[in-house]
């Protein structure tokens, strides 16, 4: 009995140095995925157990590790005897501070600003007084998706098929595209019957259009880091169809500009033939000149023209030889008659 009682005061003599003298008030590790640009908190707030209230103070790491960056541990931030310390060669210098101004009051969390892709990495907490104790934080920065654009193809009338288009030009993969109608009744993501996904990840198929679809549709583009949106206003209009008088009236307007073409054909084919009498007329009188000088014309004819002889009521051909005025016999049309005058004065 006595030695059973000499053991239990040995193990509460040491019991004291087996209890952790710093303890991290945390979740385990934490998995974090942020966007690009945000701040965040890191939290890393401890207890001091009442067994290590001694003069030695506390100490406070905060350690990067990042696949890129092998090698010595990168110790961007510490706090020692009251004093904060920033590292060198993480990037993080100006974005990081500790959330407390004394981190010495049992609260090591820091706040990280303006984000980068580059910070992407594992953050350890480390609080240091008779022992160590860590905690750490995973960190995934991305790209969230960036304003997409939304459009339609096809036409937009009554029993047609028309085509919703949304795309996103920025964002961390994968991106998520999802379409909704925002009328009444349709709302949390349903979309009216009639409509399919198309073949690219942000297209919407809707067929056979009616009224139920017209309304405003959003097209939502979602990663782990956050999402963007773009708004789409669709008002099917009725199918034109040609009323009756319109076709009547099509049909006489066609009429008229048929008949009028017609008349321009004939009177340019009755222009043409009557130029062509006066053009033979005209070569009949150069011949007929020729025959009345006998061959002896000093110049070829080289013009005829059709004048009217009032006087008599007659009508004649005159030849003019080159440049000069000369006037030979011409012809004399008189009751149908055709003669070989000398030409009148005129």
């Amino acid at each position: 009995m006595a030695g059973h009682g000499a053991s239990l005061l040995l193990l509460l003599g040491i019991l004291p140095a087996l209890l952790v003298a710093v303890r991290i008030n945390g979740k385990g590790r934490e998995v974090l995925y942020l966007a690009k640009g945000d701040s965040v908190k890191l939290g890393c707030p401890y207890v001091l157990e009442p067994e290590d209230n001694g003069p030695q103070g506390v100490g406070i790491e905060w350690i990067q590790i990042t696949p890129e960056r092998p090698g010595p541990e990168n110790v961007f931030l510490s706090y020692q005897d009251h004093h904060v310390n920033y590292g060198s060669g993480s990037g993080l210098q100006d974005r990081v501070a500790f959330v407390q101004t004394d981190p010495g009051q049992r609260d090591a969390s820091i706040r990280v600003a303006d984000l980068q892709e580059s910070d992407t990495g594992t953050y350890q907490c480390r609080v240091k007084k008779n022992t160590v104790a860590v905690h750490e934080v995973i960190v995934t920065v991305q790209e969230k998706p960036a304003a997409p654009q939304c459009w339609s193809e096809g036409e937009l009338i009554e029993g047609g098929s028309v085509l919703l288009r949304c795309f996103s030009r920025g964002g961390t993969a994968p991106l998520s595209y999802q379409w909704a109608k925002l009328a009444e009744g349709y709302g949390g993501g349903r979309l009216p019957s009639g409509t399919l996904q198309g073949r690219a990840p942000g297209d919407l198929l809707i067929r056979s259009l009616t009224g139920a679809h017209a309304g405003t549709y959003q097209c939502r583009v979602t990663n782990r880091v956050g999402y963007s949106v773009c708004q789409l206003n669709l008002s099917p209009g009725p199918r034109c169809v040609p009323a009756a008088g319109g076709r009547q009236a099509g049909i006489i307007v066609g009429s008229i500009l048929g008949s009028l073409l017609l008349l321009s054909l004939l009177g340019l084919l009755i222009w043409a033939l009557i130029a062509r009498y006066q053009r033979k007329e005209c070569q009949r009188a150069c011949s007929d000149c020729r025959s009345s000088t006998g061959g002896t014309m000093p110049r070829p004819c080289t013009a005829c023209a059709h004048h009217s002889y009032s006087p008599h009521g007659i009508s004649y051909m005159q030849c003019q030889h080159g440049d000069s005025d000369e006037r030979a016999a011409a012809l004399l049309c008189n009751d149908g008659i055709r003669h070989q005058v000398p030409c009148p004065a005129l």
